[in-house]
């Protein structure tokens, strides 16, 4: 039973998308896909990073500090220890003030950092000498010539009292503070943070009493730091563009601070210092009331912590660094950075990217449209050119399209027509090369067979003349063995440069390389030729020719080399001169990183030259550049193609240059010179 055909109410063909859609939205897609994910990766890892620089940048600051702090709190317990040691060899005596005058004079222009040293007896004197702003010195002296009055004098150059600058009525060191906590402890101490009555001027003093033998506190040394100067150092910090450094105690008390607020108030008369979290620094008050919010007490922090904390939703980062010396000071080190800091340029990179990401949306629906008319074109021109051929128009051609699988259909459909010629081109290239092929090894057959002739003919014809008895002397024999043997070792070097070239041409001519000193094989091959070169008047010209150049080559083939280049200068070289150089070049090969440099032997003659457009002629087998002229001199065109050959066996190079006809001829054989020396 026949089906019967689809209900075309319940069929329908799947829908079908135009070629731009098909390109564009793909594309579109992908870019968004694309930039989304690298900005957001990218967005990422510059958060990470940031967090690596603000702890990187954190953990320098605080090392900073913390070397200042412990360099600034270091040197006023020295100078005490300075003080008391000397008291107690009796190198000074607390009784001479002039004495102690002087020597606190000096002392203190060791040592920047200090504000002010000074002794104070149990008797009721102290001697100091205080640091001022525009770096001189003045002494602060009460004893019983000032009646109870604490006085400061100036002081010249010299440390000599001038004129009175400032006097604090009825005057007691035993009833301060600083002096009855320093003989009570008995030991090296800290004092409280006060406020100086000379100048005003915040500082902590190091205390630490002198002790005689009897164990009786006879006397306190005394040493201060101004806060001012640790203040300042926070302040020269480069933290970040917004970012703070400050110093609390386990009280949450500011000591010092890189804001510009001063870190002290004054409260009836009493200096009192400030709780960090009640400062008007809003990075100071938020880092510390997140910090007490985190701890009840801040003694709970024994080691370095690393936390964030938000300012009206802007992530700050805190490190908190106790730091502690052995004489009591306990503190926190707390260096705060805003994220702002750092994210400043992200952010700016973030909106750089939404705005290329737009406009790399719209590019790429321009770019989606453009490439849809660029791949509809070609095809509809494809499509003609294939009905064209189909009904046997073969001329037709498609031009070239810049889509590359495009442009490989329209290339192929050019090549079919374009085959057969181009077969045609070739087949009549090859013809004609073959043609001159034939005719080279046409005139070499004629060539070879003169040469080889020659000499056996000599050599049967001497032979003949003794053999049938035309000799009439013993002399005359002689001769004619000698032309004889001439004529066979000609013949012998004619065979074997055939059996050379052969053996060259598959590869089966051995070439064994030895250590060879180039000045004993190129003198021996002059010297063989010398007698030839005086029989024409030739001047024969050579340069001096280094003892110690060796190369790696086969002796025997680099002596044939050798005489074939010069046998060639001899014979093509009627009247003039023939120049021998050797030179010590660099190598070709600059990209080598361990370059040899080579030898070059030039032989040069002022023979019958060869034109430029024959030259190429010359290192090919069987070829000759002139018949009629060559034929004018012995050889069978074999030398030079040999001669390059056993060169470029033993490693080396040969080529020849001439200017043209009767302009002489230079030939350049080059090999590396070897590193090896003989034993």
């Amino acid at each position: 039973m026949p089906k019967l055909p689809l209900n075309p109410l319940f069929y329908q063909s799947p829908p079908k998308l135009p070629l731009r859609v098909v390109v564009i939205v793909p594309f579109v897609l992908q870019i968004i896909a694309t930039v989304g994910l690298v900005g957001y990766l990218s967005f990422t890892n510059g958060k990470r990073a940031i967090n690596d620089l603000a702890n990187q940048l954190q953990n320098e600051i605080t090392a900073r500090i913390q070397q200042k702090l412990n360099i600034f709190l270091e040197t006023p317990h020295l100078v005490n220890q300075l003080n008391v040691n000397a008291i107690r060899l009796n190198q000074l005596n607390i009784q001479e003030i002039n004495d102690v005058e002087r020597h606190l004079w000096q002392q203190i222009q060791s040592f920047d950092s200090i504000g002010v040293i000074g002794i104070t007896s149990t008797s009721g004197t102290m001697i100091a000498v205080s640091r001022q702003d525009n770096n001189r010195f003045n002494i602060i002296i009460t004893d019983e010539s000032t009646e109870g009055e604490l006085q400061e004098y100036a002081t010249n150059a010299q440390g000599v009292r001038t004129n009175l600058t400032k006097v604090v009525p009825e005057y007691d060191p035993h009833i301060r503070p600083w002096y009855q906590d320093g003989i009570a402890t008995g030991k090296a101490d800290w004092g409280e943070i006060f406020r100086s009555l000379i100048d005003q001027r915040v500082e902590i003093m190091a205390t630490q009493p002198v002790i005689d033998n009897d164990d009786n506190a006879i006397a306190l040394v005394t040493a201060t730091l101004t806060f001012s100067e640790l203040h300042d150092f926070l302040k020269r910090l480069k933290i970040s563009k917004s970012g703070e450094a400050f110093i609390l105690n386990r009280y949450g008390q500011l000591i010092a601070s890189s804001a510009t607020s001063e870190p002290f108030i004054q409260d009836n008369g009493d200096l009192k210092l400030i709780d960090a979290s009640n400062s008007n620094d809003l990075l100071v008050n938020s880092a510390s009331k997140h910090l007490k919010d985190r701890f009840e007490d801040l003694n709970q922090i024994q080691s370095n912590l690393l936390l964030n904390f938000d300012i009206d939703g802007q992530q700050q980062f805190l490190q908190v660094v106790p730091f502690s010396d052995k004489y009591g000071l306990d503190w926190l080190i707390l260096v705060v950075i805003p994220e702002a800091d750092f994210t400043e340029r992200i952010h700016t990179n973030t909106r750089i990217t939404i705005a290329l990401c737009l406009i790399a949306l719209i590019i790429a629906i321009i770019f989606g449209l453009f490439s849809c008319e660029l791949i509809i074109k070609p095809v509809k021109n494809l499509k003609q050119a294939a009905t064209s051929i189909s009904i046997g128009k073969w001329e037709q051609r498609v031009k070239e399209v810049p889509i590359e699988e495009l442009a490989i259909l329209a290339q192929g459909f050019n090549q079919m027509t374009e085959q057969l010629k181009k077969s045609f081109v070739e087949l009549e290239n090859k013809n004609t090369a073959l043609q001159e092929a034939d005719q080279f090894k046409d005139e070499f057959m004629k060539n070879i067979s003169h040469e080889l002739r020659t000499p056996l003919n000599s050599i049967i014809c001497s032979i003949k003349l003794i053999v049938d008895g035309f000799c009439d002397s013993q002399e005359e024999e002689t001769e004619l063995l000698h032309q004889a043997d001439k004529s066979a070792i000609h013949l012998l070097n004619l065979i074997n440069e055939l059996l050379d070239l052969v053996q060259i041409k598959e590869g089966k001519l051995p070439v064994n390389k030895n250590l060879v000193n180039l000045y004993d094989c190129l003198n021996e091959i002059i010297d063989s030729q010398q007698s030839i070169i005086q029989q024409k008047n030739l001047q024969l010209y050579k340069s001096n020719i280094s003892k110690s150049i060796f190369v790696e080559a086969d002796p025997k083939k680099l002596k044939q080399v050798f005489l074939n280049i010069l046998d060639n200068a001899i014979k093509f070289t009627e009247t003039g001169s023939i120049t021998i150089d050797v030179q010590i070049k660099p190598s070709i090969n600059t990209y080598d990183i361990d370059q040899v440099p080579i030898v070059v032997v030039t032989i040069k003659d002022t023979g019958i030259g060869v034109e430029p457009s024959e030259q190429y002629k010359l290192f090919q087998s069987f070829a000759m550049v002139d018949g009629s002229t060559t034929r004018a001199y012995s050889g069978c065109g074999l030398g030079l193609s040999i001669s390059r050959s056993l060169m470029e066996l033993m490693g080396g190079n040969i080529t020849l240059e001439s200017a043209g006809k009767n302009q002489g001829t230079a030939v350049f054989i080059s090999l590396p010179i070897t590193l090896k020396t003989t034993e």
